[in-house]
């Protein structure tokens, strides 16, 4: 806007001489730009949360420390609750207060995912890494029909999860059973069952142990986390797209899509063929009512989006966000009652007292169990499955306490530090379940304990994630005492970092605690065997 009167004034002033205007020109813009950009850096980082200084184009990737929770945890020290890091060319600002957090996450200019090239292979589909108009509509639309399908608190709805996840607890006790006493390691069975849940609710399929599709299945999805993960450098140094091994990695990940997106594809199909508009089922069904509900109306869906990748996308992502977690909560679990054998039979005392052991645990029996729902809480917060929480990003320039944060900011909630947090947990290395009971015996959750997440993206599949984790639980520690192998060395508590924290592999001993004669009938009539499987078309 001042180019021109400068350019005017300069004009006049050199008795129209265009070279020497231009030259003027030249050496200001060679003296003053440079320092102009000075100040505009300055007061840009100024008003930034406090951090490390990087390198150009490296920013601070050069200094970061594996593994990256520690490291940040390191850093919260030294720079305080929100700090900001600038990785590669991209921005990032973590945040390890839970006050913070909440008032963050609950502000719709943080409801963003980060642009990655994660992102740009989704195009867009599922609800995980959509954001706007999309993953305003799915959320709403899945919540509502979680809850019918059993994630709700009316007891009636309560009622029908609980059978369907006890079906698949009566399996996994059966199969663990079988190995009388030997040493196992029960990963193998946890993913199957806790699979055959998710896969009943979203697509009323179900697998058994050792079927080929579900091997391939969860080939796949383990596959493609292990991709996704190798993309994670070129979302920081855009450069490194243009090398050979990020186009063999592309490559690679299109295939995998590919196949998993026909695997969803012939369940869509089946339900097509078979659906009835007054028998809504599973979460497809949902889907393929809402669809065609909309087009009898005229309506559009999913924001103009093909409505088959749509669906197997949300298929994809219901199940890979549902049942990983889940599953290693509980390896953990197993590992902590290992570790503190008094603490498990303290869980037992209380199973036998409430339950008896005329009978296995239901949901109804949670509330007069607190100390094994104070167990579960406490294998949560003391395993930090999830120590950087899911990055958020900001979708407009915005202030947080007292800092400004540009628009395509990655936020990062440092959950390991609200979780060891000296200030709100007492000797929070230990494993302490009584830290989560009042006094008067009820079970009490803090507001700083967020294993799911806080806001408007928080973990839509809590709710079954919590049923699960106790019907799995409270059945397996109701059922077996857990002993480690003679001679076995302690298993570590430092785990393997990956998607999730997960420990490291290791085998336990279940010994069969006496049941009443009318339960181990009750099982043995559920044997595995008489559980017919859907017919999911010709894969």
């Amino acid at each position: 806007m001042l180019v021109e009167p400068i350019m005017l004034w300069l004009w006049h002033k050199m008795g129209g001489s265009i070279n020497e205007v231009l030259c003027t020109l030249s050496v200001f813009a060679c003296v003053f730009l440079p320092v102009f950009l000075l100040v505009k850096r300055i007061i840009y980082i100024k008003n930034l949360p406090p951090g490390p200084w990087g390198m150009p184009i490296w920013g601070y990737l050069p200094f970061m420390k594996s593994p990256t929770h520690l490291h940040f945890h390191e850093l919260a020290k030294k720079y305080g609750k929100i700090f900001s890091v600038t990785i590669g060319s991209g921005l990032t600002v973590v945040i390890s207060d839970y006050r913070i957090i909440r008032d963050a996450f609950k502000r719709e200019e943080f409801s963003g995912r980060p642009r990655t090239d994660f992102m740009s292979i989704l195009d867009g589909y599922g609800i995980i890494n959509t954001e706007g108009a999309l993953w305003e509509d799915q959320r709403r639309f899945l919540h509502k029909n979680l809850r019918s399908f059993g994630m709700s608190n009316m007891s009636r709805e309560k009622t029908k999860m609980n059978e369907k996840i006890m079906h698949e607890v009566e399996m996994f006790l059966n199969r663990v059973e079988s190995k009388r006493g030997a040493p196992t390691d029960i990963s193998s069975y946890l993913a199957l069952s806790i699979s055959n849940v998710i896969c009943k609710l979203t697509m009323s399929v179900r697998f058994h142990l050792n079927d080929p599709r579900f091997e391939r299945f969860m080939k796949l999805i383990d596959e493609g986390f292990k991709l996704f993960a190798c993309l994670a450098s070129v979302n920081y140094i855009p450069l490194f797209r243009h090398l050979p091994w990020f186009h063999d990695i592309r490559n690679r990940i299109s295939q995998n899509r590919a196949e998993m997106a026909e695997f969803h594809q012939n369940i869509i199909d089946d339900h097509k063929d078979k659906f009835k508009k007054d028998s809504i089922n599973d979460i497809t069904d949902a889907y393929i009512h809402e669809i065609r509900q909309a087009e009898n109306e005229g309506r559009e869906l999913f924001q103009g989006k093909d409505k088959d990748r749509q669906m197997q996308q949300i298929l994809g992502d219901l199940f890979s966000a549902g049942m990983e977690t889940v599953k290693t909560t509980l390896k953990w679990a197993e590992l902590f009652m290992v570790l503190n054998p008094e603490m498990a039979r303290e869980v037992q005392d209380e199973l036998d007292r409430v339950v008896t052991r005329s009978r296995l645990p239901t949901l109804e029996d949670l509330p007069n169990l607190p100390i094994t729902e104070a167990t579960i809480l406490e294998v949560l917060r003391r395993s930090n499955l999830v120590p950087l929480g899911t990055p958020h990003a900001t979708t407009r320039d915005v202030e947080l306490d007292g800092y400004k944060i540009p628009a395509g900011t990655t936020v990062i909630p440092l959950l390991y530090s609200v979780h060891m947090d000296t200030e709100l947990w007492d000797d929070p290395e230990a494993f302490r379940p009584n830290r989560f009971l009042a006094e008067d015996g009820k079970v009490r959750k803090p507001n700083y304990f967020i294993p799911f997440g806080v806001g408007k993206r928080m973990c839509m599949g809590e709710v079954l994630a919590r049923m699960e984790l106790f019907l799995f639980f409270s059945c397996m520690m109701h059922n077996f005492n857990l002993t480690l192998p003679k001679s076995a060395p302690l298993p570590s508590l430092r785990g393997n970092v990956g998607i999730t924290i997960s420990p490291e592999p290791f085998e336990v001993c279940f010994l069969k605690r006496p049941l009443q004669t009318n339960v181990m009938a009750y099982m043995a009539n559920n044997a595995e065997a008489s559980t017919p499987i859907r017919n999911i078309g010709s894969h």
